[in-house]
């Protein structure tokens, strides 16, 4: 297979980020620490403009857009308003493409509407973005190349009870971002990470997250899917899961540390011992069924 990440990323004292999803968790995490480097310029998107308030009005090195990244017409004004703004110098360089939700519940009751949504923001959405930036990032011979950080999930490699769809989509970002970087040429030194967190203290088991209407055949108290929501509720409440600042520190560091940049980033001990185990397990069956 052709290989990924061949280079050293060197990130540029002037380097340009896209961060979608930046109201709130991970993103606004990111936009905060981005903005907080002198050097760094910043393009923060949200849907509603008005929840980046925090990142001030006086910077030119930020630009503030809104951004539905289901409509692709909305993918394509956001990057025509970045050159627009930044003119000459204009170039992408990092993006951290954050937008997503997660849609649990009875796989039998979800319907049309759901399973689209959930795939229109999690995958088409980062698929959108991503296609944009690869096309600026290797057209410039002067300054080519960049890093792509697609947010996926634990749960884009391991997979649990009432939540297929969003496995689903993060499974389809993993694959699709492999893939993509395999095209990369190496002159081009655009680098992937597909980013893989654990739990995360942001809303998105709460406010964020959508529910797919109950079915009736699977409400007992003993079913798989009933089982895990007790044990996410109570991981919540006792505090699971770490700060978005974070996940916001170590992507920088990623970004800035001048080495190679992995394909795959799992994040915290919980996410690397789960991962192992699903690895470990396909192993085994790999051995005891594989062709013989």
């Amino acid at each position: 297979m052709n290989p990924v990440n061949t280079k050293p990323y060197q990130l540029p004292a002037d380097a340009t980020w896209v961060v979608t999803a930046c109201s709130t968790g991970i993103g606004r995490a990111m936009a905060t620490h981005v903005a907080s480097v002198p050097g760094q310029r910043l393009i923060a998107t949200a849907r509603d403009i008005a929840s980046l308030s925090y990142l001030g009005d006086d910077n030119p090195a930020i630009l503030k857009l809104a951004l539905d990244v289901t409509q692709p017409s909305a993918v394509d004004a956001a990057f025509e308003a970045t050159a627009a703004h930044f003119g000459d110098s204009y170039y992408i360089d990092v993006v951290v493409n954050n937008a997503g939700y997660s849609l649990s519940g009875d796989t039998e009751s979800v319907t049309e509407h759901e399973m689209h949504d959930e795939f229109e923001v999690n995958f088409f959405g980062t698929v959108r973005v991503a296609l944009k930036a690869v096309e600026v990032m290797r057209q410039s011979e002067s300054r080519r190349g960049g890093l792509i950080f697609n947010i996926s999930s634990l749960a884009g490699i391991c997979a649990f009870p009432g939540r297929a769809f969003y496995h689903a989509s993060k499974h389809a970002v993993e694959g699709w971002s492999e893939s993509v970087a395999r095209e990369m040429h190496p002159d081009w030194n655009i680098h992937f990470c597909i980013v893989e967190p654990s739990a995360v203290n942001t809303n998105f088991e709460t406010s964020s997250k959508k529910h797919i209407e109950p079915h009736p055949a699977y409400s007992a108290d003993d079913m798989p899917a009933r089982q895990l929501e007790m044990f996410v509720k109570k991981g919540l409440a006792s505090g699971v899961g770490f700060e978005p600042s974070a996940v916001a520190n170590v992507l920088y560091k990623v970004a800035s540390r001048n080495e190679n940049v992995p394909l795959r980033l799992p994040l915290s001990v919980t996410a690397m011992k789960l991962i192992t185990a699903k690895l470990q397990g396909q192993l085994r069956d790999l051995e005891t069924h594989g062709a013989r």
